[in-house]
């Protein structure tokens, strides 16, 4: 018979299948060239799903070709295994088989499911994160039903649904970021091109001379504090150059603090970025120890209070990266810091850090005229980094959504944690955990803050019916 007339008649078994109208393993038409046809039908269609997902302009991944091939070694392997439970000759193709007659329907499942989760729905801003899910309890239950028509008996059934699920794993969890076939164009340029083009042509040296100009050119700007007034001192730090995220984020708290929290002339930024090395100094440990000094020196230690913002990657030795390529860069740690603050002068402190394992910093730097903040946990990582971010799950919780309508610091973090923790469950991802420390006197102080924010805003203007007050 002919082999793609056979072909169909699988097809049709397995929509079949899909429509949950019955069926029996003897409707399907077993043998090697049936699972070898199958397999190309499954091969072109997981191309050509791809291909629509970046149209217009896709271009071809051919590392997604091997990552194929080992998937279905994965899978081999689990039919093997579920056919040694059903003891029956043949069962490895007759699985096979089944499984690859749903193809069709499953990989349309997974391309609406993909497409849907990349867009906003104003309605229904879940749309997509729900239809995922559907999509894949529809999976398990014509996974089920699927080879329960083979095997017989719910118990192999089991045991074949959780192998071909295992199959699945090892290349999902290695081989992530190359089981598309296709990828927009600016993305395969990302990845084939050299990222340290541009800083393969930067004079280091001439870079590494100029700061002390720059850093001298940015304290100047640095006002002393306002008599009989809490002022607020923000220093932002964003170390880790070749990610955008980093020096995005230090930039809009220094714009909102100057706006809300009344900065201006009274905040700085180092960053670690090739955008902002013309008339921004480098956020280097020699740096942030430089400005320290000079904000410990204009501040009234008495009453005014630091607020510094360090944001990087960082690791389970809770060592804050600072890096810029190819400047040789020292890492920043907790006792590091500490030092720096401790040398400076500076008694009323805010310390946030926003990075992996940063909870690793709050035992370091707390005392009683101290709020500590980090973005995780010490043993946990926190979310958000990346080329593809504006902002970091923790950046975005305290500073877009609190503190824009806020000056209540304590409850602000607190706020923005359980935000985070629910995004987290949203998104499937484990807990970051992010910590907050603060001294019982720091905590007073910061009450006599809110007041002088509040109190700056209605000078300012901007809160006449509360100044009425």
């Amino acid at each position: 018979m002919n082999p793609l007339f056979n072909l169909s008649i699988n097809l049709q078994n397995g929509l079949r299948l899909v429509f949950f109208r019955q069926c029996s393993p003897e409707r399907f038409i077993v043998g090697f060239d049936q699972f070898f046809l199958l397999l190309i039908a499954d091969l072109l269609l997981e191309i050509g799903s791809d291909y629509l997902l970046y149209w217009p302009e896709p271009e071809f991944q051919i590392y997604a070709l091997p990552v194929y091939t080992f998937e279905l070694a994965c899978f081999l392997m689990a039919t093997w295994l579920t056919s040694k439970l059903v003891r029956r000759e043949n069962a490895v193709l007759q699985i096979g088989v089944v499984l690859y007659s749903l193809s069709p329907v499953l990989i349309l499942l997974q391309t609406a499911s993909r497409y849907l989760d990349e867009r906003e729905f104003e309605t229904w801003p879940d749309f997509g994160l729900w239809f995922g899910r559907l999509a894949a309890a529809y999976f398990l239950v014509l996974l089920g039903r699927a080879l329960l028509l083979v095997c017989g008996r719910w118990r192999s059934t089991a045991a074949g649904v959780a192998l071909v699920l295992l199959s699945a794993g090892p290349a999902g969890e290695w081989f992530a970021d190359y089981r598309d076939f296709w990828y927009p164009p600016e993305e395969q340029e990302e990845q084939g091109g050299d990222p340290y083009a541009r800083y393969k042509e930067l004079d280091a040296e001439a870079l590494l001379y100029r700061q002390p100009a720059l850093l001298s050119g940015a304290l100047s700007k640095l006002r002393p504090q306002r008599k009989r007034h809490v002022d607020l001192f923000y220093v932002g730090f964003a170390g880790f150059a070749t990610e955008d995220v980093f020096s995005i984020e230090t930039d809009y708290i220094k714009r909102l603090f100057d706006e809300r929290f009344g900065t201006a002339g009274h905040s700085l930024n180092l960053v670690n970025h090739l955008n902002t090395i013309a008339e921004t100094p480098l956020a280097t440990a020699t740096n942030l120890a430089a400005v320290l000094k000079r904000v410990g020196k204009i501040m009234d230690p008495d009453e005014d209070v630091l607020f510094l913002y360090l944001t990087s990657h960082g690791d389970k030795d809770h060592r804050l990266a600072v890096e810029f390529w190819p400047l040789p860069l020292n890492d920043i740690t907790p006792g590091g810091l500490k030092a720096m603050l401790d040398e400076a002068g500076i008694k009323w402190r805010v310390i946030v850090v926003s990075a992996c394992y940063s909870g690793g910093f709050v035992e370091a730097l707390q005392g009683p005229n101290t709020l500590v903040a980090t973005a995780a946990a010490a043993d946990r990582t926190s979310f958000g980094c990346g080329a593809e971010s504006d902002f970091t799950y923790f950046g975005e919780a305290v500073f877009k959504e609190q503190l824009q309508s806020r000056f209540s610091l304590i409850p602000a973090f607190k706020a923005a944690a359980a935000s985070i923790a629910e995004r987290e469950r949203r998104e499937k991802l484990e807990a970051s955990r992010p910590q907050l420390w603060v001294g019982k006197p720091m905590e007073a102080h910061l009450a006599d803050l809110e007041k002088s924010l509040t109190r700056f805003q209605c000078e300012a203007g901007r809160r006449r019916a509360q100044c009425a007050e």
